[in-house]
């Protein structure tokens, strides 16, 4: 005996719109959709856009009723005419809905323009619905131009597509555009609690915040999963079942997490993780979900993230006193590399056929991750080391004469100025430390050099070799065009130019193969510069270039720094030739950057600031540029 087709409706068909005032989410569109009837100046062609269940369709019903209506054309359809009645339930005669994906060819398009001359059987207009329009052909889109251009006054055209930018920009230009948007979280979950009610459900508020959350502003998909729910779980939906049947992880779940990358458990996190995992949560939703509470957090950690026009003001309140309490402790800047590492990790994690092993090690290096301190908090750090241990040890006299601000000893020229990128750390009164660089927390230590021995400061320093810029408006010219090549020119090469020949020596034995690959284009570029052939040789490592001309600046400049004269002593020692010259003014020594480094490495407490915050000093550069020689020193020939 057989059985008859069950008449059960999903939630979607069941309780679908029936009029604009039940459309949710698309008040811009319903409108001004409601004052074009009610004014009379309805266009003979729509376009309704927009993502998958937003209410393109629903929309096109509706506003065919609307136009068919016994009472009409009116924004409130009856709905107890037979042309309302029909139209509902999808067997009117004159409104014809057609899938552009199945009927898509130019002979379905002659039969619409041949069924045109026609006036409808029994309503005031005859109404076309095509349905996802983007999968038209060409050719059938070109038959149409002139009918949606001037229809019969009979007909109208409600084209829905989900992709508008596929169409062909002559259909678009005569069609009148309405864009739906994405349903907003709160829109879905008032819809869902209000089906749930109407089908006399038990639902958890938890449960439901999930469905709208994985719909991801479409209102059919949070329907669908609403139905599914309720057939599954025999009347009771709950947070943990819904998460065990859509695959993904409940919202506290989440938080638990997240929170435990927050405190530095690994351990936890990488458990939580592979606890999710082992359920059967999908991978890449659970990687979006981070994704989602980490901005979140940074987003609650910002002035007035918590106002009316916050991201934040759609989530519960539970949820977002949940967020505020997390967003408590760390940084904004450290919310903000757990944001760039998670969404590096989720790439990989949609590419990978591995996505269990990225996700994992990605949590593993987020919850291991040190945090950065950024210069303030170092001064902060550094003043709190100094009130709290009383007298710091002092540092050697070239260091304390550094902090002061003044030169080293045996330099007899002025201080020099870089007050652009200058912190000064003051940890007592009676101290400051100049330091110029940049401290990165997640850096490798770098084990320095045993510091030479250090001589008496009242007996005479050695000589010191100190490089001054060599063809500067060439290095300058290459930095405009290749910013790569010139920092390694400047870090490991000596420039000089004879005639068209121009000597790149590099100043240590890792440069040699880089410069050597980037020989032809360094002599491309100088050709550019000097508007003639030049040729480029790389000189052996460490090997001088060859002595300066007349024409060309000194490449290297050798400076004798001596104690500081007395009184009545005005002879110094001249750079070039070590020649003395009465009434010359000696140059100025400028420390080196490992003397720099040596110096602030050596302060007791600086070390320990380091140490405590697992930081390294990447970069110090001296103060000021090296001194070229006087203009009345004699230059050797």
């Amino acid at each position: 005996m057989a059985v008859n087709p069950s008449s059960h409706l999903v939630l979607a068909r069941k309780w679908r719109p029936e009029r604009f005032s039940e459309l949710v989410g698309q008040e811009h569109v319903t409108r001004t959709l409601v004052q074009a009837l009610k004014s009379g100046r309805i266009a003979h062609a729509f376009l309704f856009t927009g993502i998958r269940g937003v209410g393109k369709t629903t929309a096109a019903r509706i506003l065919a009723r609307c136009l068919n209506c016994a009472e009409g054309p009116t924004p409130e359809p009856c709905g107890k005419c037979p042309a309302c009645i029909e139209i509902r339930a999808g067997a009117a005669l004159d409104v014809v809905e057609i899938d552009g994906a199945t009927y898509r060819k130019i002979d379905d398009a002659r039969a619409i323009i041949e069924n045109l001359s026609y006036r409808p059987a029994r309503d005031r207009f005859k109404v076309y619905i095509i349905d996802e329009a983007h999968q038209l052909t060409d050719q059938a889109f070109n038959a149409l131009l002139k009918t949606l251009e001037e229809p019969p006054p009979h007909v109208k055209f409600i084209l829905a597509t989900t992709e508008p930018q596929k169409m062909p920009e002559t259909i678009l230009s005569r069609l009148q555009r309405y864009d739906f948007r994405r349903i907003s979280f709160a829109a879905i979950v008032d819809r869902l609690t209000e089906l749930a009610s109407r089908e006399t459900v038990e639902a958890e508020p938890a449960a439901l915040r999930l469905l709208a959350r994985e719909a991801g502003g479409s209102m059919r998909d949070a329907e669908r999963m609403l139905e599914t729910a309720i057939a599954s779980l025999d009347g009771k939906v709950s947070e943990t079942e819904v998460a065990s049947i859509l695959g993904v992880a409940s919202r506290s779940r989440v938080f638990q997490t997240v929170e435990a990358i927050l405190a530095h458990d690994a351990s936890a996190a990488l458990g939580a993780v592979r606890e999710l995992h082992r359920r059967g949560a999908n991978l890449e939703s659970l990687g979006r979900d981070l994704l989602e509470v980490l901005r979140n957090l940074a987003v609650a950690k910002l002035p007035g993230g918590s106002g009316g026009e916050s991201p934040l003001a759609d989530l519960p309140d539970q949820e977002a006193d949940e967020l505020k309490r997390l967003a408590s402790a760390p940084s904004g800047r450290d919310l903000m590399r757990l944001f760039r590492l998670m969404a590096d990790a989720q790439e990989r994690i949609i590419r990978s056929p591995y996505p269990e092993l990225i996700l994992e090690m990605a949590i593993v290096r987020m919850a291991s991750l040190a945090p950065v301190l950024d210069a303030d908090e170092l001064m902060r750090a550094i003043r709190g080391a100094g009130s709290a241990g009383g007298a710091l040890p002092q540092s050697t006299p070239r260091a304390a004469s550094l902090a002061s601000g003044g030169t080293a000893p045996g330099s007899s020229g002025p201080r020099g100025a870089s007050a652009s990128a200058e912190a000064v750390f003051t940890p007592a009164p009676a101290r400051k430390i100049r330091v110029e660089g940049e401290v990165k927390a997640d850096a490798p230590r770098r084990r320095e050099p045993p510091a030479p021995p250090r001589q008496n400061p009242s007996a005479a320093a050695p000589p010191a070799a100190v490089i001054t810029p060599d063809l500067p408006d060439l290095r300058e010219f290459i930095r405009g065009r290749r910013a790569a090549l010139a920092g390694f020119m400047e870090q490991g090469a000596t420039l000089h130019l004879d005639g068209d020949l121009l000597t790149v020596a590099p100043r240590n034995d890792i440069y040699v193969r880089y410069l050597t690959d980037k020989r032809n284009e360094i002599a491309d570029l100088a050709t550019e510069h000097y508007g003639r052939k030049i040729r480029a040789e790389v000189a052996a490592s460490g090997a001088q270039p060859p002595p300066a001309n007349e024409d060309s600046p000194p490449a290297i400049v050798a400076e004798t720094a001596t104690p500081p004269a007395g009184p009545d002593d005005s002879s110094s020692a001249v750079a070039n030739g070590g020649s003395a010259e009465a009434g010359a003014t000696a140059a100025a020594a400028t420390p080196t950057a490992a003397e720099l480094r040596q110096s602030v490495y050596s302060d007791p407490v600086v070390r320990r600031i380091f140490d405590e915050f697992q930081a390294r000093l990447v970069e110090v550069r001296a103060n000021g540029s090296a001194a070229a020689p006087s203009a009345g020193a004699p230059r050797k020939p």
